[in-house]
């Protein structure tokens, strides 16, 4: 008998416990909820809630409930401008507002921020109350929007995150940038050695007064060195004929392009 009572008075303690939050869930509805997330320097994510709350109960209400995902880190909470303690359990938390003395009819503004880890995925969302109008932005991006969402009701949006660059991290970007400068200086090689190629076949094909000058008196050399090794019995007579008739027309040539050009000269 005792052991029934003692159950009957806990059950009674709890709903005692979990009844003021369940007046607050029906006696206010959110005219509107604006999430914003905000992709940091670091790559974790802020978010900043935005939440309308009009009273509908002649009744006063002294706590305000809302629910934040796990791994939320540095959350403050603002009412009207004000920001309260709160109390936390799981994904629960809880502020007392009885100061504020709101009545039937009246708007309460709430800001939430708080941080997620750069890890995070998914942005989730369970709502308290009925909820005419709700969004959740990310860096500009609208990832959802619902009308006349009832209490108890949830979401799940997926965080599609831009490449960041952080310390021991590169972003392909960088790779695509790397690659680019590689190409535009491998095409700017393959220039210089065509030109460079171009020139020599034009210095070989035109080749300058000096130049012929400088293959007459080397050839001029090369004979007067052939008809020494002749004599001197260094070479046979194959060679120093073959040799022979190669130099004397290769300096005929020469000559006779130095007289072209000294004539081009005089005209």
């Amino acid at each position: 008998m005792n052991k029934t009572l003692a159950i009957s008075a806990l059950s009674i303690f709890v709903i005692l416990l979990i009844s003021p939050i369940s007046i607050c869930a029906q006696n206010l509805n959110t005219i509107n909820h604006e999430i914003t997330l905000t992709t940091r320097d670091d790559g974790s994510i802020g978010v900043d809630e935005s939440i309308v709350l009009q009273s509908t109960t002649n009744e006063s209400i002294f706590n305000l409930d809302f629910w934040i995902q796990n791994g939320a880190n540095n959350v403050v909470i603002l009412v009207n401008g004000i920001e309260f303690i709160y109390d936390s359990d799981q994904n629960r938390y809880l502020i007392n507002i009885s100061s504020l003395g709101i009545e039937l009819g009246d708007q309460v503004t709430i800001e939430i921020t708080y941080f997620l880890n750069k890890n995070t995925q998914f942005f989730e969302k369970k709502l308290i109350q009925n909820t005419s109008t709700i969004s959740v932005t990310h860096d500009d991006k609208l990832l959802y929007s619902g009308t006349n969402n009832a209490a108890g009701s949830q979401f799940t949006v997926h965080i599609f995150k831009a490449a960041t660059v952080t310390t021991g991290e590169s972003s392909p970007l960088i790779y695509y940038i790397i690659i680019l400068i590689l190409i535009i200086f491998l095409i700017i090689l393959i220039i210089f050695i065509r030109r460079r190629k171009t020139s020599k076949i034009n210095e070989i094909a035109n080749p300058t007064e000096e130049v012929l000058i400088t293959k007459k008196s080397l050839l001029m050399s090369l004979l007067k060195d052939l008809e020494k090794q002749y004599r001197a019995k260094e070479i046979s007579d194959d060679t120093y004929i073959k040799l022979k008739e190669q130099y004397k027309q290769e300096t005929v040539e020469t000559m006779k392009k130095l007289d072209d050009m000294t004539k081009s000269k005089i005209k």
